[in-house]
């Protein structure tokens, strides 16, 4: 929800009191006012301003020259002009609501608001059951960001004349400013269906009811959206459709917008999630990289791309990603996670290990990375370093099968066969699939001797997983030797 999304003027009061003459020259002059008022009414705005300028050149004091001609400056974008006529006829006139009112809009629109304020608090007071003064009091409340005194203002209004859109749209407005989605959406939804035809009420109540994830999104947001053209639109509603199911529809409007929305990333981020949800892989990392080129830091999209990359098995450049994402974000764990992960399967142990062990020193519970660190150490030759790890994950779960395997394994190297056993039989008993484990377990009983052990073990391992294929070329193996 960005910028101010108010609807923001003051309300005009066409004039209707006269003051009695009683001279003939003053009749005369009565008459004359009278013409020039009829002008206006009958649309000849230039010819009823040039005619109360030269009556206002006869007659300086006269105050309802000054109210009307300073009314018709108003209405003239000249404010400059119109102050020092209004604040004359109000001096003369200080109880004449329509004078006091285009007082403080001719204040306003000359950026006097401390002035224009003056003038609707005394309307107000002389007039308690008058909207108009609360609702030009709330927008300037509004454009000082004073939004609990705007908020006031604009419901005093509203209590005056529920049926007034504008107020309730500014009244959105301002609970928006103070993050009270809830009765910013109430508000905002009151206009729109005030005044169903009006796409910025539709919009605005669109985009909060968007934030607040309401399915009725879709139906305000469409009818902001129009013909398509506008862009603050675009976005939520594609969000809302995805968000309802409708991931065609969705794709199918960003799709069509994509020139207009060329260098916006939260575009091309979003195109690229609807592009993966259909099946378009190879859209989706075209436009997560895009994503990137507009915004090198979009956490996001990098994650986004890095997953897509590594499930594809372009292991080096997830790496890649994943090692730029954990240097932008370097406190998120499953950045450093999938940075391991990536560098391991593209053949970097190093740089597994490295971050491997950055994560088990923040987070020492993640029993499944100290598992991949211990494994990864194994691989490198660095037998002790795996078999503390080993050990650090038995010491919380001393039933740990894949632990138990790498203990065990460390026992077979160093020739301790009987540790061997013990360590790879448990591990089979703590995980009777672990095929890992069964083999072992007879490598190490086939070390001792005991091959017909071994060869049991490899039997009963064959009837859990037939399709195990370590275990049938050493069952094999074993029963083909003398």
């Amino acid at each position: 929800m960005s910028s101010l999304r108010a609807v923001l003027f003051g309300s005009f009061f066409v004039l209707t009191s006269l003051v009695s003459a009683q001279a003939p020259a003053e009749k005369e002059f009565q008459r004359r006012v009278t013409d020039a008022v009829a002008l206006y009414k009958g649309g000849d705005v230039a010819g009823a301003t040039k005619a109360f300028e030269a009556l206002n050149g006869e007659n300086p004091r006269s105050s309802d020259v000054q109210a009307w001609l300073g009314f018709l400056y108003l209405r003239a974008d000249a404010p400059a002009k119109a102050v020092p006529l209004l604040e004359k006829a109000a001096v003369q006139q200080p109880t004449n609501l329509e004078i006091l009112n285009n007082l403080g809009n001719a204040y306003m629109a000359a950026d006097q608001p401390d002035k224009a304020l003056a003038q609707y608090v005394q309307v107000a007071k002389l007039s308690p059951r008058m909207f108009e003064p609360h609702y030009n009091m709330g927008t300037i409340h509004l454009r000082r960001k004073q939004y609990p005194k705007a908020i006031a203002s604009f419901q005093a209004a509203a209590k005056l004349n529920p049926q007034d859109p504008f107020v309730q749209n500014n009244l959105g407005v301002a609970f928006e400013a103070q993050k009270d989605w809830t009765s910013a959406l109430g508000a905002f939804k009151r206009a729109a269906d005030l005044r169903p035809d009006n796409r910025l009420f539709a919009r605005n109540t669109g985009l909060v009811m968007a934030r607040l994830r309401r399915p009725e999104a879709v139906t305000y947001l469409e009818r902001a959206s129009g013909d398509g053209g506008d862009d603050a639109v675009l976005l939520p509603l594609s969000e809302a459709y995805a968000r309802a199911g409708r991931t065609a529809d969705a794709l199918q409007l960003l799709e069509k917008a994509r020139a207009a929305q060329a260098k916006n990333s939260i575009y091309w981020f979003n195109l690229a999630v609807l592009r993966n949800q259909t099946g378009d892989s190879d859209g989706a990392v075209q436009a997560y990289r895009r994503a990137i080129e507009l915004n090198p830091s979009d956490l996001d999209s990098l994650n986004n791309l890095g997953l897509l990359h590594f499930r594809a098995g372009r292991f080096r450049e997830a790496a890649v990603l994943f090692d730029k994402l954990s240097g932008l974000n370097p406190n998120s764990i499953n950045a450093k996670m999938n940075l391991g992960a990536a560098a391991a399967n593209s053949g970097d142990l190093k740089k597994a290990i490295a971050v491997w062990k950055e994560v088990i020193k923040a987070e020492p519970t993640r029993t499944g990375v100290r598992l991949d660190l211990a494994n990864a150490l194994w691989e490198t030759g660095d037998v002790e370093g795996a078999r503390q790890q080993y050990l650090q994950v038995l010491s919380t779960d001393k039933n740990h099968a894949e632990a138990l395997n790498g203990i065990g394994l460390s026992h077979l190297r160093a020739g301790k066969l009987p540790q061997a056993e013990a360590a790879f039989r448990t591990a089979t008993e703590a995980k009777p699939k672990f095929m890992a484990a069964h083999n072992n377990l007879a490598i190490a009983l086939e070390r001792m001797g005991r091959r017909d052990d071994a060869i049991k073990v490899l039997e009963r391992a064959a009837k859990i997983d037939p399709a195990d294929e370590d275990i049938q070329r050493n069952l094999q193996r074993m029963r083909s030797a003398d």
